[in-house]
């Protein structure tokens, strides 16, 4: 198969542009959701937890933006695949994916249960797959298809006993690096989102920042990593985009 560019807007062409969060979580989601709502995007959603759902509806809802959505575990490939295929229909079709499910158990590194890993990767590493491959036949076609990975820099862990998260998140950026050609060959841009320090009101890294960083990360017309890092305490800078 020759590799092909993924194609880019064009002013005259009517669209129905589509985002699923997957694991908006707590820190950022709404935020994350709204950035991409205000750029005229259909929102979906896919959470675990239906109280986490019904949150960034009710949030929404106030701005008058329609979040579609459904619940299921990312460690059930089945399930998942149901889930994306669903909302993605709800919302017209799939242009961007966001893959920001994460499980971080605390524990030293020569401490820690081989369980604990396999259940850490199994949400990092292994559900992060399974979205990429239902997305994948979803956005074949669409304009500007791209998928969205959050992950973080080793330069930040492992502390304070995230060395499992460490790992998972590691994993989760080899996998991007051996998933990106394959994509691209189908007009699929795969891109990692670093998140290098804590997200917070009080920061380093606001929500709101990080929110815009992801909406960077998808129109940035090239570039394949997108590090966000904080220089200061109450500031943060955008490397857009980090060439590796």
């Amino acid at each position: 198969m020759t590799s092909s560019a993924p194609r880019e807007p064009d002013a005259s062409e009517p669209l129905t542009r589509g985002l699923i969060v997957i694991g908006p979580g707590t820190s950022f989601g709404v935020e994350l959701v709204r950035r991409y709502g205000r750029e005229g995007f259909a929102l979906g959603v896919v959470s675990r937890s239906a109280d986490t759902l019904t949150r960034v509806r009710e949030a929404l809802a106030q701005e008058g933006l329609t979040v579609a959505g459904a619940v299921a575990d990312v460690t059930d490939s089945t399930a998942l695949a149901g889930a994306v295929e669903r909302v993605s229909a709800e919302i017209g079709g799939l242009t961007v994916l966001v893959y920001n499910a994460k499980l971080s158990i605390r524990g030293a590194a020569l401490t820690v249960a081989a369980e604990t890993m396999n259940q850490t990767l199994a949400v990092n590493v292994t559900g992060a797959l399974a979205a990429v491959q239902v997305a994948a036949g979803l956005l074949d076609d669409r304009v500007a298809a791209t998928i969205l990975l959050t992950t973080a820099s080793p330069r930040t862990e492992p502390v304070a006993g995230r060395f499992v998260l460490a790992v998972g998140k590691a994993g989760l950026t080899a996998l991007a690096e051996a998933l990106r050609p394959t994509l691209a060959a189908r007009g699929i841009r795969l891109r990692t989102v670093v998140l290098d320090g804590r997200v917070g009101p009080a920061g380093p890294l606001r929500p709101a920042e990080v929110a815009d960083h992801f909406w960077q990360a998808f129109a940035a017309p090239r570039g394949d990593v997108f590090r966000l890092a904080p220089v200061r305490r109450d500031t943060a800078v955008a490397q857009l985009p980090l060439e590796v």
